[in-house]
């Protein structure tokens, strides 16, 4: 947890304890999320399934495209979510079909309970992950998913340090808010 104080709006520095503070929240709080909610549900006890864990991972992605895309409002124009999501998978997993991702887990999970299209979920078969469908059907393991997810978002962050134009998106979508484990106990 930063204990500091963060620098002036007006100070270079401020980006910079801002991407700080958002990649912190990132690792302890989506990140402990998705795994406690895997962890949870990937022995199918009482009939469970990760598909929950699959829809945190797209939330996470959201959230990534969010800053990466500097959105200003959570009411989008229509198509921008979506837009905003693909650009994410383009750019940082490209080795994932952005229509199939966005439209066939993200929507249909979040949406629906389901997954559409020819794509097909499986969790611990990672000899079975074939996102781009090369022998027959597009298959996403779990565990590869979200590794690559992780992968992709380290990449993110650390384009975001260097990068002034992903910094000035950056700095557009910061203040909407995130949540942080400065929250007050109930």
């Amino acid at each position: 947890m930063l204990d500091i104080a963060p620098p002036d709006r007006r100070t270079p520095g401020r980006v910079r304890w801002d991407r700080v503070r958002v990649e912190a929240t990132y690792k302890t709080w989506v990140l402990g999320s998705i795994k406690k909610t895997y962890e949870a549900t990937k022995d199918e006890l009482e009939g469970s399934t990760p598909l929950a864990a699959f829809i945190l991972v797209s939330c996470a992605i959201d959230f990534l495209a969010g800053f990466m895309c500097g959105i200003a409002s959570f009411s989008p124009q229509p198509g921008e979510s979506s837009r905003n999501y693909k650009a994410f998978l383009i750019k940082y997993l490209p080795q994932y079909d952005p229509v199939d991702v966005y439209s066939n887990i993200r929507c249909r999970l979040a949406h629906n309970y389901s997954i559409g299209g020819s794509v097909a979920l499986t969790h611990r078969n990672p000899a079975a992950h074939d996102p781009s469908g090369t022998k027959g059907r597009k298959i996403i393991n779990f565990e590869n998913f979200f590794a690559d997810f992780q992968d992709a978002a380290s990449a993110y962050f650390k384009e975001l340090a260097t990068d002034s134009a992903l910094q000035a998106k950056f700095a557009n979508r910061f203040p909407l808010g995130i949540v942080a484990p400065n929250m007050v106990p109930i």
